[in-house]
């Protein structure tokens, strides 16, 4: 496993390193579509869920560093079982999710 829970534990030595709460995010019952190679896709079971939002930027500068291009593009919403701490979509645990946001609300 690695991240920082791995490599500092619940030690003195990993609060020194950490600078923010754990963040507590609900849990959603929820099921996703995993789409594996080689096989056709297939819907789970639903499970506890937790979402993290956030955001693709496009980050551009020219070969003397001048900033040609600094923005954001759109949302990034991942959707991971709620008992997962670490990793998520790059470790082929969570999964890309689509998001919608409602401007009545």
């Amino acid at each position: 496993s690695s991240g920082i829970n791995a490599e500092y534990g619940g030690s003195e030595k990993r609060e020194a390193y950490v600078l923010m709460e754990k963040l507590r995010p609900p849990h959603i019952p929820n099921r996703v579509v995993r789409n594996r190679p080689n096989s056709s896709p297939e819907l789970t079971e639903i499970f506890d869920t937790t979402g993290e939002l956030g955001l693709h930027c496009v980050f551009v500068a020219d070969s003397e560093g001048k900033v040609v291009m600094n923005e954001v593009a759109g949302p990034l919403m991942r959707t991971k079982p709620a008992s997962c701490n670490e990793g998520g979509v790059a470790i082929g645990i969570g999964v890309m999710d689509s998001v919608v946001f409602d401007k009545e609300k």
